[in-house]
């Protein structure tokens, strides 16, 4: 099997080092060729100015032998990369994105992406035109958990959805420190729904299988640091079949880590699966037992990188590559969301209820 030649596109970043991390567990596969980002120090220290507190902090001294580039021309034509892990700010991810593209250069993108579902749609349509495989970092459909809701759902073991919720609790901004990027309206647009609810708010349209056709929203900055993004949210939503729901985010937690939940509720059951990847069904039973319930509890074995949805998710792509079929996430998949998301922050700036318009 001949590897793919993979260039890192973009170093100052919350999970750069992550997921470099998780395509070095592919030596057979991938080899990396090349390293970019505008800023030179990036090429000198290998160390974003902020990452995830659980994941690597910079990226391996052996990558200080490996090319750099601050141009993204100069890298696609001295390196002549297959592959790409793009991992930019939202602000210059799209650019990025069409130019890669126009070289012919598969890519694995860190959501959220861009600001707008606008943006997103225009890079994912030029790599869609380009014929290149494009996937986003959106793992919770490669977990266990919710690959397996997802089946029981499709199964019918719902019946029809009434509800639907979504909850998460992270750490403080002061935690994560009020100068990170992710807090940078310029940088990144907005907050913890841009940067967070996207998993669920995909998640949300997976699982159910419909889109989400009306928002109503609320942002807030509750913990009073010097930010330009909200810390806070809350959304109530409105499915096309009729069924309702609500998602709810937080800084939070005085400390790093977080915890939530996502449940879904037809007229025959309902499932639960828990942020630590427990899945819970509740349905009718018996006479003498009239609530019946399953759990699932699913086994992480350790990981490097950026954890083990990564690892499916880049075998994934790149058997998608090799077999030229869509990836289990595609650009496509992160428009819809972001159209979602754009609806609850028009919403929330007008106090008013908004439909959710697609570009497609």
């Amino acid at each position: 099997m001949n590897r793919f030649r993979l260039a890192v596109v973009g170093i100052d970043h919350y999970h750069t080092a992550g997921w470099v991390g998780s395509l070095e567990q592919f030596p057979d596969q991938v080899e990396i060729v090349a390293l970019y980002d505008t800023d030179p120090e990036m090429g000198r220290t290998l160390r974003p100015s902020f990452s995830d507190p659980f994941l690597a902090q910079q990226l391996a001294e052996r990558h200080r032998q490996t090319p750099f580039e601050t141009s993204l021309d100069a890298l696609i034509a001295n390196h002549r990369p297959d592959i790409a892990l793009v991992t930019l700010p939202n602000r210059d991810a799209p650019a990025a994105i069409e130019r890669l593209a126009a070289a012919g250069v598969h890519m694995l993108v860190d959501k959220p992406v861009a600001k707008t579902a606008d943006e997103a749609r225009r890079a994912f349509a030029a790599a869609r035109r380009a014929g290149v495989t494009a996937t986003v970092g959106l793992g919770k459909r490669a977990a266990g958990a919710w690959q397996d809701a997802k089946a029981m759902i499709d199964a019918g073991r719902l019946g029809r959805l009434l509800a639907a919720e979504s909850t998460f609790t992270t750490s403080q901004v002061k935690v994560r420190d009020p100068r990170n990027h992710l807090f940078n309206a310029d940088r990144s647009g907005h907050g913890i729904l841009h940067w967070l609810g996207v998993h669920d708010v995909d998640a949300l349209l997976w699982l159910a299988g419909e889109p989400i056709v009306e928002i109503q929203a609320l942002t807030a900055n509750v913990g009073r640091q010097d930010i330009g993004v909200e810390d806070a949210v809350s959304v109530a939503f409105r499915y096309a079949s009729g069924a309702i729901g609500t998602l709810h985010f937080v800084n939070a937690f005085p400390r790093p880590g977080g915890e939530g939940y996502m449940r879904f509720s037809g007229e025959n059951g309902s499932i639960k699966i828990s942020g630590e990847g427990t899945l819970t069904w509740w349905g009718p039973g018996s006479r003498q037992d009239p609530i019946r319930l399953e759990e699932r509890r699913y086994e992480v074995s350790d990981w490097v990188g950026y954890g083990p949805h990564s690892m499916v998710q880049i075998q994934d792509w790149l058997d998608a590559i090799r077999e030229k079929r869509d990836p289990m996430v595609t650009g496509e998949d992160l428009v819809r969301a972001l159209e979602v998301i754009d609806a609850a922050y028009e919403s929330a700036a007008s106090g008013r209820r908004v439909a959710v318009r697609r570009g497609d």
